[in-house]
């Protein structure tokens, strides 16, 4: 009679055991599938929230594009253009610098001004980017077209700094030299095309 109560007992205990083992389990997939739901949200939210965020910089970018056409003075030698790192200012060469020089023209900084002045109404990066064509140059001040693009792109970021109106940490200068062509080098017109700046205000 003893070992019957005792056996009854045991019995009842480990059927306690085994409803609470299956209400812990049945507890940790409900955390399981809340936290799975609670991710799937917060990514669908984080979905949402990137794309308005590049609807609003392509909005923003567009707009620009259109104040620069309306500030600066309209040259076949002035082009806007977006590409994946943002608005591009592209001007040739001829009507910033003289050949073999990369210091900038008189009649070029009333340009570079209206530039700087619709650059100041954002808070963007900007890259100011110098480009050559294949010709080479040897003299006692640019050993090669390296160093000729590098000094104008840098002469122009010194000057948007001496403005005053564009913060130093939003500028970077660099120089491609006839790396970076986007036409033809074997014809005149081609290297025309290739001696440029580009100044890029950069998506954020």
């Amino acid at each position: 009679m003893r070992n019957d109560y005792y056996s009854n007992s045991k019995d009842y205990i480990n059927r306690w055991v085994v409803s609470y083992a299956d209400l812990v389990t049945m507890l940790l997939a409900l955390f399981m599938v809340l936290f799975a739901v609670s991710q799937n949200v917060t990514k669908h939210q984080a979905k949402i929230i990137s794309e308005s965020n590049a609807m609003a910089e392509v909005e923003q970018l567009e707009e620009l594009k259109v104040l620069f056409s309306e500030k600066v003075a309209q040259n076949e030698n002035i082009k806007y253009l977006k590409d994946g790192r943002g608005l591009v200012i592209r001007l040739n060469n001829s009507i910033l610098f003289d050949v073999g020089s990369a210091i900038i023209k008189d009649d070029a900084l009333k340009t570079i001004d209206d530039i700087i002045e619709t650059i100041s109404k954002v808070d963007n990066n900007v890259v100011v980017e110098g480009h050559t064509d294949s010709t080479p140059i040897h003299n006692d001040k640019f050993p090669s077209n390296w160093e000729l693009s590098t000094a104008r792109a840098t002469n122009i970021i010194a000057y948007m700094i001496k403005s005053g109106k564009i913060s130093p940490k939003r500028l970077s200068a660099v120089g491609y030299g006839e790396y970076m062509p986007i036409a033809d080098n074997t014809s005149n017109d081609g290297r025309l095309l290739n001696r440029r700046v580009d100044i890029i205000i950069l998506k954020k």
